[in-house]
C-alpha cells in the first residue's frame, strides 16, 4: 500500500553524501530566482555570508511548493546543507531558527562563487 509509483522504496536512513554543510552564523545576503523558459531551466542563486567568507550557489530546477514563503521574503531562514543523493534530485535542507528543517530538491547543485 504505502509503495506509490511502482518503484523500489527508501527509507529515511539513506539520505546520501553530505556536499556543504552550514550553520546559523551562515548569512543568506543574495537570492535571485529565474523561472525559466524554454530555452533555459529555472535556476534559484543564493549567496551565503560569514565574516569575509562567501560562497555562491546555484540550483538547477529547483522544486518546492512556494518560492515566496519558504524562502525568499522568510526572515531567519539559513542553508543547513546541500545533499548529493545517490537515488535521485540532491536535497537541500533549509534551516528555520524557530521551527527546525524544511527541504527542496533542486537536479543539478553548483557552488560558482566568484574567486576574489
Amino acid at each position: 500500500m504505502m509503495n506509490i509509483g511502482g518503484g523500489m522504496s527508501l527509507s529515511k536512513q539513506q539520505h546520501g553524501q553530505v556536499l556543504f554543510q552550514f550553520d546559523a552564523s551562515y548569512e543568506v545576503s543574495y537570492v535571485n530566482y529565474y523561472r525559466g523558459n524554454e530555452l533555459a531551466d529555472p535556476q534559484l542563486i543564493i549567496t551565503l555570508e560569514k565574516g569575509h567568507e562567501r560562497q555562491t550557489f546555484a540550483f538547477t530546477n529547483p522544486h518546492f511548493n512556494d518560492v515566496d514563503r519558504n524562502l525568499i521574503s522568510a526572515k531567519g531562514l539559513y542553508v543547513a546543507a546541500v545533499k548529493q543523493n545517490p537515488f535521485g534530485q540532491n536535497q537541500v535542507e533549509v534551516g528555520d531558527l524557530k521551527d527546525g528543517l524544511a527541504y527542496f530538491t533542486a537536479r543539478n547543485v553548483k557552488n560558482i562563487t566568484p574567486t576574489a
